[in-house]
């Protein structure tokens, strides 16, 4: 890896945690970047009158 000046690289390669998407993980791993994948999904509206605003909204 290059040094870009970035203060927050500090020389070290990039280590990412992917919330979502497994093809942009896939991708980085293609690439040797350490990768932590994250299963996450939001969880479902448990309240009518929120679950009515949101659909409002859409």
């Amino acid at each position: 890896m290059t040094d870009t000046g970035n203060p927050l690289l500090a020389g070290q390669p990039p280590c990412v945690v992917n919330i979502g998407i497994d093809l942009f993980a896939q991708t980085l791993r293609q690439q040797s970047v350490p990768v932590v994948q994250v299963l996450w999904k939001p969880p479902p509206p448990q309240d009518d009158d929120l679950l009515n605003l949101l659909d409002a909204l859409i």
